[in-house]
């Protein structure tokens, strides 16, 4: 998962009041947070119990610039043993500058690197080798006033991955952006429509391994209430197709993905905020059984 972008939410909630105050002094601003996260199919499938997903961040801003550090996990784990399968280690490093900053618009520009650390296990659980791979990152982001209740905001990013991509099955390249409208009703209610793409491709002609694409409708609805702010969401899945097991298989397998979810956020007024997140999932494949797949998070985020 993004762990950084999932964080910004944690970090807008609880950093208003900082945010306000940057208008009329420089000064530094600071977010440390936490977040817990599992996603898995239902059954017990090769997830096990699910995939076990902790990170940690930490964030620092001086006017236009931002400095940005995280720490992410991901296998699979089965809690009834206490055993985990193979799973990456994700540190990773991002710089924004925010080139223009007015309500009418801005637009920021964001380089990153993440490293991937592998630890492959065999089907009993031993060690079965290990990778480690890197990501580099350009990312553009905007967001432009149309109007007093209209707003067109997103962000663009490309990657470039390196070393051991035989092991790991990563396509060499990918993009990703998620771009939209935001409609504000009133102090209570808006609404937000993005358009979402993956796409992960192959720079070298000789290549095809890990390679995919995903679009989506992404609807969002975000309710204010107070200190507390609900946010009911959905994923509309438009196309999706992967290659990911191109050593047996080459052809493209088809998928049509929809989501269904409800995001909690609470601001405790002292820098201290709080999101609880799940997800419900319907994943239909052309080939292999359908999937009926759960999300769900908890994050907490200090900001100072």
């Amino acid at each position: 998962m993004g762990t950084l972008l999932r964080s910004a939410a944690l970090v807008l909630c609880a950093g208003v009041s900082c945010a306000q105050a940057s208008e009329t002094a420089k000064q530094w601003e600071f977010n440390i947070g936490a977040m817990y996260e599992i996603e898995n199919v239902e059954g017990q499938a090769d997830d096990k119990d699910g995939l076990y997903e902790p990170s940690v961040w930490f964030n620092a801003t001086w006017d236009a610039w931002t400095i940005s550090l995280a720490m992410y996990q991901e296998g699979p784990v089965d809690y009834s043993s206490m055993t985990r399968g193979t799973y990456f280690d994700r540190p990773e490093f991002e710089l924004r500058y925010r080139f223009i900053g007015t309500d009418d618009f801005t637009f920021g520009l964001t380089g990153g690197f993440r490293n991937y650390g592998y630890h492959f296990k065999d089907e009993h659980g031993a060690k079965d080798g290990s990778a480690n791979m890197q990501r580099y990152k350009i990312q553009p982001d905007w967001d432009i006033k149309l109007t007093d209740d209209w707003r067109f905001s997103g962000w663009f990013a490309m990657y470039q991955f390196a070393n051991d991509l035989e092991k790991t099955g990563y396509a060499d390249s990918r993009v990703e952006t998620e771009t939209g409208f935001t409609w504000t009703i009133n102090e209570t209610f808006a609404a937000k429509v993005n358009y979402y793409l993956e796409r992960g491709f192959n720079m070298d002609s000789t290549r095809n391994n890990g390679e995919f694409s995903t679009q989506e409708i992404r609807a969002y609805l975000p309710i204010s209430l107070g200190q507390t702010t609900l946010t009911p969401y959905t994923r509309l899945g438009l196309d999706r197709w992967t290659n990911w097991d191109w050593q047996d298989d080459p052809e493209r397998e088809g998928h049509n993905f929809n989501r269904l979810g409800m995001q909690y956020a609470y601001d405790f007024n002292n820098g201290l905020s709080m999101t609880l997140e799940y997800a419900y999932e319907w994943e239909n494949h052309d080939e292999g059984e359908n999937d009926r797949f759960h999300y769900a998070g908890v994050g907490v985020n200090y900001a100072f």
